[in-house]
């Protein structure tokens, strides 16, 4: 059926209507609307200096779908920040765009403190080669590091956050510093991660001269290492309240790792970490350089405290808890659990070939200390010890395991 010509009217003043009510709805969308004042801080290059100061303006904001970045950009980070989060930025989000824009701008810095290029570089030049035998980075290195850690406090200032933290977290890396400060606040946290690592690099410094060197540290070392220690200790207790400072101590502080280090395998409950650890930290606190003194008398008195200390930790946890104590420190016992969860051996294997260890060291010291014994009845009972030591490990390991076990330079004891 043909519609007739009074529907056909009805319909174009449809149209007609639609239209109209589409360009006065346009029109209303893009009439402009002010904007409170905002806070305009420093421009990016000036971004160091973090010292706002506070103008006055009326932004004028198109509302409209033909939405451009040049809308929320601007010179200065912290009105950057500002723009994005007024328009539900996710928080995450504008971390990752402020950290890639400061990458970017500081990038040319890093590469002129890194070590000089051929440029352009030919396919024939052994440039990678030049560089490791005819450049000396070390310089380089600091000046890359001094840019780094530039570049972490305007992130820290601008963002309350770690930079280091953050890439880690993005790359799925283990953070080391973040895992054992987690107990402080996010802001808190990225100013002590900073702290240790400068103190850290400070510190490396005046010991590479034994690392590299092979030179004993000097007296004047000796007391930059300690006065080391007491600004960064200096600056923590600044930072940290009493609590936090104490769960630091537990959680980083050197006499706290080498308890950790100590307690190897041995599954310590909290109680026995805090008995060891308060006898280590005293010793410590009585004897601050991490190595032995270089003066006999100095040496001989710090012997007999640390003989001293190992007695009060053996009366504290007991014969049997000291004993497994001991084990975790024996590189024997530590490469057999590498080996054993390599190939899947059962949990109790590196308990067991200790034993053993333990077993044959005790038979082997009495055979070589039996006056009744020839040297040819000496020498044969040793290797009918060995031969049976042999034998045993390697059927408890499995043949590959135990292979690999000899392979890593370990179980000495076995034949000898």
């Amino acid at each position: 059926m043909r519609p007739s010509k009074f529907t056909l009217a009805l319909l174009v003043m449809n149209v007609g209507l639609v239209a109209a009510v589409a360009y006065l709805l346009q029109f209303y969308l893009r009439t402009p609307a002010p904007v409170a004042p905002e806070i305009i801080p420093p421009s990016r290059e000036q971004s160091r200096a973090f010292e706002p100061r506070i103008t006055t303006q009326i932004l004028t904001v198109e509302k409209t779908n033909d939405f451009r970045w040049v809308q929320l950009e601007s010179e200065d980070y912290r009105a950057y920040i500002q723009r994005l989060r007024a328009i539900g930025c996710p928080e995450q989000t504008i971390r990752d765009i402020l950290i890639a824009d400061i990458d970017k701008l500081m990038a040319p810095r890093l590469r002129a403190a890194g070590p000089p290029r051929k440029e352009p570089l030919t396919y024939w030049q052994p440039e990678e080669q030049e560089l490791l035998n005819n450049f000396d980075a070390r310089a380089s290195l600091r000046a890359q590091r001094d840019v780094d850690f530039e570049k972490r406090e305007i992130i820290r200032e601008l963002m309350g956050v770690d930079l280091v933290g953050e890439r880690m977290k993005v790359l799925g890396q283990e953070d080391y510093y973040g895992r054992r400060l987690a107990f402080l606040p996010e802001e808190k946290r990225g100013q002590a991660r900073l702290l240790l690592e400068k103190f850290t690099d400070e510190e490396q410094a005046i010991r590479s001269k034994v690392w590299e060197e092979g030179e004993p540290l000097t007296a004047a070392d000796t007391a930059k290492l300690r006065q080391l220690r007491e600004q960064q200790q200096a600056e923590l207790t600044r930072l940290l309240s009493p609590e936090e400072l104490r769960q630091y101590e537990l959680w980083l502080s050197p006499s706290a790792n080498a308890v950790r280090d100590a307690v190897y395998g041995m599954n310590a409950s909290e109680d026995e970490f805090q008995k060891i650890y308060r006898l280590q930290k005293k010793f410590d606190d009585a004897w601050p350089d991490s190595t032995p003194p270089e003066d006999a008398d100095a040496r001989a008195k710090w012997e007999q405290e640390r003989m001293q200390m190992e007695q009060q930790i053996r009366a504290q946890l007991g014969e049997q808890r000291y004993a497994e104590f001991e084990r975790g420190q024996d590189a024997d016992f530590r490469e057999l659990n590498a080996t054993a969860t390599r190939y899947q051996l059962p949990a109790d294997v590196p308990a067991t070939i200790y034993e053993i260890k333990l077993a044959v060291l005790d038979q082997r010291a009495k055979v070589l200390a039996d006056p009744a014994l020839t040297d040819e009845q000496r020498t044969a009972t040793l290797k009918v010890i060995a031969d049976e030591t042999a034998r045993t490990v390697q059927k408890a390991l499995g043949e590959k395991a135990y292979k690999y076990f000899l392979r890593r330079g370990m179980g000495s004891w076995i034949s000898n």
